[in-house]
């Protein structure tokens, strides 16, 4: 029985070292083309997040892992010097019975907890609170509804939680992102 285990771990090594190069290739490739579908999708939406952001929205790649990884966050971010990021991403995880999947998601982090006091005075105190609404003194998010797996209903779900964090801003944050001296 051992050593057939020592027999698989070493055929996953050999098929490793052949195949590595391919697969972290074609995974590069993949999270590429998630954040260019991610920006295309925010770009279709900046007049209305220019209200609230100001017209220069300066979209970058982005993405964050778990260690494990539990989840992972391929996104669009745009950093406002001084006072935070938002992030427009598609996060893939696992659901409760440890399978694979992907919710749109959007959110703002703040600097430091000190920052943006009247924002997150306005978020924390929204009635009735959204189900999908977040908020830690670092950040507050809206992630959307699960996506089937192809683009076009990844494309409708995140556009549809950009709309309703717009909502969100328009409501509650009618100022748009406070200014940080």
């Amino acid at each position: 029985m051992q050593g057939r285990a020592v027999e698989q771990t070493e055929e996953f090594f050999v098929t490793g070292l052949e195949k590595y190069l391919d697969a972290k290739s074609a995974v590069t490739m993949f999270e590429q083309e998630v954040q260019r579908r991610v920006k295309k999708v925010v770009m279709r939406r900046k007049p209305e997040l220019a209200v609230f952001f100001g017209n220069n929205l300066p979209l970058k790649d982005y993405y964050d892992i778990s260690g494990m990884p539990e989840y992972m966050f391929l996104s669009q971010r745009a950093a406002f010097k001084g006072s935070g990021v938002l992030y427009f991403s598609l996060v893939f995880e696992r659901d409760e019975e440890d399978r694979p999947c992907l919710l749109p998601h959007v959110r703002f982090w703040r600097e430091r907890d000190t920052l943006l006091k009247s924002l997150w005075d306005s978020v924390e105190t929204i009635q009735p609170r959204p189900e999908k609404l977040g908020v830690r003194s670092d950040r507050f998010w809206l992630a959307g509804t699960r996506p089937f797996n192809d683009w076009e209903s990844c494309e409708r779900e995140l556009d549809s939680v950009i709309s309703d964090w717009i909502e969100l801003w328009k409501t509650h944050c009618p100022g748009g992102l406070p200014k940080v001296p």
